[in-house]
């Protein structure tokens, strides 16, 4: 199994090519950065640290796609300070054109799984600009079930590990949480009003309270672990249900876009998503994201088709 990451010097890139490599999730992992020196740097320490775990890591270029079977890319326009991901849509469309192209030609497939933000209409670009197969383009979305998770676990007083839920929609600011699919230890949860809002009310907050620090990263770590129950899902074909921004083609009523949604992971990327029964308001909260979606993609057309 041989896994290349793009952007791999970076806070997503990086912690991810740890984590794959001391999981032995791939037999070869190659690194890819705009600064080949610090893709040769992570590439050295990295393979002394996973030196006995039969992982060979090397820094490379595009020219070292050929037999990569899965594809993680991180790579981004540096950021600076924002309000919302979709400001990151202009520049960072024409960089995954680039990188679609590359991935084409190289090793065309591969599985695809892009974290560079905004997520959904940067995967729906990934799917554009490389003509490939639906299935085989994954948007990085999951950190928005974990944090939803995690809300859950605080507000009932629980441990995260016995909380199952999920965000779809938008990976940004109009993500749909699914109160209606919250379990706690495998039973179904009736979430009060009162709750629900308190939860949406920090939604906003995540992001804002990355960027006021002014640090530079972002939440690689939480990528890191993420990537890898995306990425063992695929090489063990285990068919694990996994949030992930997906190309929709009638799924919940949308087509045409990409979106987050539970999808079933397998050696070939996606081989189902699941469609949870949405209470109406959730229904309405996705129409909402959805507009935001469809408004995204559109942009992202222009800018990859002319």
């Amino acid at each position: 199994m041989k896994i290349t990451v793009i952007g791999a010097g970076g806070s997503v890139g990086s912690p991810a090519a740890f984590y794959l490599a001391t999981q032995q999730l791939a037999d070869e992992i190659v690194l890819i950065d705009y600064k080949k020196n610090l893709a040769k740097q992570h590439a050295m320490d990295l393979g002394t640290a996973v030196s006995a775990k039969g992982v060979s890591i090397r820094a490379g270029g595009y020219a070292d796609l050929p037999g990569t079977d899965i594809v993680i890319n991180a790579a981004g326009v540096p950021q600076g300070i924002i309000k919302d991901r979709l400001e990151l849509l202009p520049p960072n469309a024409d960089l995954i054109k680039s990188i679609a192209g590359e991935v084409k030609k190289h090793c065309p497939k591969a599985i695809i799984m892009t974290a560079t933000n905004p997520a959904d209409a940067m995967n729906y670009a990934m799917f554009l600009a490389g003509g490939f197969d639906r299935r085989q383009v994954l948007g990085y979305t999951i950190n928005d079930s974990f944090r939803f998770r995690e809300f859950i676990a605080s507000a009932y007083d629980v441990e995260v590990s016995s909380v199952e839920g999920y965000c779809i929609g938008e990976h940004g600011s109009s993500q749909v949480l699914l109160f209606s699919s919250v379990r706690i230890d495998g039973q179904s949860l009736q979430v009060g009003e009162e709750t629900k809002k308190s939860i949406y009310d920090k939604v906003p907050l995540i992001l804002k309270g990355y960027e006021e620090l002014k640090a530079g990263r972002t939440a690689g770590w939480s990528c890191a672990i993420g990537f890898e129950i995306m990425v063992r899902a695929v090489v063990e074909d285990t068919g694990a249900l996994v949030p992930c921004s997906a190309i929709v083609d009638g799924e919940y009523g949308r087509k045409g876009f990409s979106m987050s949604v539970p999808a079933v992971l397998g050696r070939d990327g996606i081989k189902s998503i699941q469609e949870f029964s949405l209470a109406p308001d959730e229904e309405d909260k996705l129409e909402l994201s959805t507009g935001i979606l469809k408004q995204a993609a559109r942009m992202v057309e222009k800018q990859i088709l002319g």
